[in-house]
């Protein structure tokens, strides 16, 4: 089964100086909203401690006529009656109005002070005015709740603006400790109240391109600097709106799942997937075996394999710092980076046994000449992009769309265009149309409707019919994909909303940042930096900017020609443009190293 990411506790608590803070911010709304009333009962109390001190024939203290006054207010004075005018009036209205107004006003206030839940709205108001350098997500669906735990999980604070409260996501929300604050996000006056004066980004991530346009728009109006990092679907608008609002700062959910619904769909194993300089690498989680020939340096490993380690955890679960001269030993755990092939390769060198030479690979790695057809059922948003990136790849798979005559004809009609590409109308769940599909020399099987329920029956007929096609699936429920594994047999289960929400975060945190992932309680971010003479890195080898800054060289372009993973003597030069592969706060640690 796939590792995902540990998700943060189903409830937090918020510190005490939070609370102490939004308390004392919520007085003040409530002292605005109660201030008249309040006021009155005020200058009562005034007026008959003023009499009873001064005129009255007892001639009490400031403190005692105060508390006469307050005893009149229910009744129970012990005073005389006043002869004269002033007094008898002032014995009988303060009873009067003071009930009238402690009911009205003074109860009502302290009611609402103690009870939060009456004022949820409020309150959540009252939380977010405590955040500072946070981060604003607009949108609490399936990408903007799995934004907010991708934040959450990587230390950074997230206050959220949804219109709907009964969303199903918001008490998730709640629970998790992040305030919500209820309106439109394209009113100026709502992302006040989540904090924009304050915030370090607003992340839009409503189904709406249009909605998140303007919401950005708003929010720049207000605060002209802050950055903004807007969930697309458009390709035309994606490159267009980085003109207005910078680079990388607009985004498609689909276009940034679909690399590793590919990698996924012509390997096994694979975790996340990132293009970078036109090729595809892998990152994958492997358990070194008791028998494995890995057993050793791991500069071996990395030379000999062309791979690089992301993290490496010894059998106790401590996380060691990746280093060429750490030994890695059976049982550890890595996270590896790498193109398919040489992932594919590791893994096999790593099975048990694999020593014996005569046991044969126990399952297809990869398309050959006789499973050479990827079927992909489903041609939505996802299911464009996926084809569209198998239909580059090299060498090229055979494609088979299998779609019903009911979706977008904007898909069926690029799709058309491209070469090669064969499509099959029908249910992809009939036996039939699977096998006029080609299913019988289908290396893997992508089912990527927006159905979970569909997804799974197109799966388990897959399976009917070749137990050892390789299922790859979209899945909403996070419940759902963590149970396949077990009862099924299909463990490359993935949420695009979970695939895409990693890079969203990092772009609001970091910014300018083309692609990240999450795994465990890190988020890991690709960042691309240009080596300037006398900089931190020139003259630098990969080997040492790893052992230096905690940071993985995955790229680098030198007079116009790419490398990926580079060897680890490799020594950079000016004018190389690198990409570098590490945690969020090493990436912006070393931004401020390179002003």
């Amino acid at each position: 089964m796939l590792h995902r990411q540990r998700r943060p506790p189903l409830r937090r608590r918020y510190p005490i100086w939070r609370l102490v803070r939004a308390n004392f911010y919520d007085i003040g709304l409530l002292l605005r909203e109660s201030w008249v009333a309040l006021a009155g009962f005020a200058v009562l109390a005034l007026a008959g401690t003023l009499y009873i001190h001064y005129g009255h024939p007892a001639h009490l203290g400031f403190a005692a006529s105060l508390f006469e006054t307050l005893k009149l207010v229910t009744l129970q004075t012990g005073l005389d009656l006043p002869n004269d005018l002033l007094g008898e009036v002032l014995f009988f209205l303060i009873p009067l109005l003071g009930l009238a107004l402690i009911f009205q006003s003074v109860l009502n206030f302290g009611r609402l002070l103690l009870d939060k839940g009456s004022r949820r709205e409020a309150w959540q108001v009252a939380l977010a005015s405590t955040y500072r350098d946070h981060v604003i997500v607009v949108g609490l669906g399936r990408v903007g709740m799995r934004v907010v735990a991708q934040l959450l999980a990587s230390g950074h604070a997230p206050v959220v603006i949804e219109r709907d409260l009964s969303s199903p996501f918001v008490e998730r929300a709640l629970n998790l400790k992040v305030p919500v604050v209820v309106g439109d996000a394209s009113e100026v006056v709502v992302l006040r109240q989540a904090g924009l004066p304050r915030a370090r980004a607003v992340v839009a991530t409503i189904d709406d391109d249009l909605a998140n346009i303007e919401i950005s728009l708003t929010a720049r109006s207000v605060r002209p600097g802050v950055r903004v990092v807007l969930r697309v679907f458009s390709e035309a608008l994606d490159q267009n709106l980085e003109r207005g609002f910078g680079p990388n700062a607009a985004f498609s959910a689909s276009a940034l799942a679909a690399p590793t619904y590919v990698a996924a769909a012509i390997s096994r194993d694979i975790e996340h997937a990132l293009p970078i300089e036109g090729q595809l690498l892998g990152i994958t989680r492997l358990t070194v075996a008791p028998e494995s020939e890995l057993v050793g340096l791991q500069r071996s490993l990395e030379m000999q394999h062309r791979v690089r380690i992301l993290r490496h955890t010894n059998t106790t679960g401590e996380l060691l710092a990746p280093s060429s001269e750490r030994k890695l030993g059976r049982g550890d755990h890595v996270l590896l980076l790498g193109t398919l092939p040489a992932l594919e390769a590791l893994r096999q060198q790593n099975a048990a046994g694999h020593k014996s030479a005569f046991i044969p690979p126990a399952r297809l790695e990869h398309p050959t000449a006789e499973y050479d057809t990827i079927i992909v059922c489903g041609l939505g948003k996802v299911g464009y992009r996926v084809v569209q990136q198998l239909a580059a790849l090299i060498p090229r798979p055979r494609i088979v769309v299998v779609r019903r005559n009911d979706g977008r004809p904007d898909f069926a009609q690029r799709i058309n265009r491209l070469p090669g590409v064969r499509v099959v109308l029908g249910d992809a769940r009939d036996a039939e149309v699977l096998q006029e599909a080609g299913i019988e020399r289908s290396y893997a099987v992508a089912a990527l409707t927006s159905d979970d329920l569909l997804n799974l029956q197109i799966g388990l007929a897959a399976r009917r019919l070749r137990p050892d096609v390789n299922i790859v699936q979209r899945s909403f429920s996070d419940a759902l994909a963590e149970k396949l594994d077990d009862m099924f047999g299909i463990h490359t289960v993935y949420s695009t909303a979970g695939l895409a929400s990693a890079t969203l975060a990092a772009a609001a945190v970091l910014g300018d940042i083309t692609h990240a992932f999450a795994t465990d309680d890190a988020l890991f971010s690709a960042d691309q930096v240009q080596v300037r003479a006398g900089d931190l890195f020139d003259g630098q080898t990969v080997e040492a900017i790893r052992a230096r800054h905690a940071a993985l060289l995955a790229a680098v372009r030198r007079d116009g020609a790419p490398q990926t993973l580079p060897a680890l003597d490799y020594a950079l030069a000016p004018g190389d443009n690198i990409t570098l592969l590490a945690p969020l706060d090493v990436l912006a640690r070393l931004r401020t190293l390179l002003r």
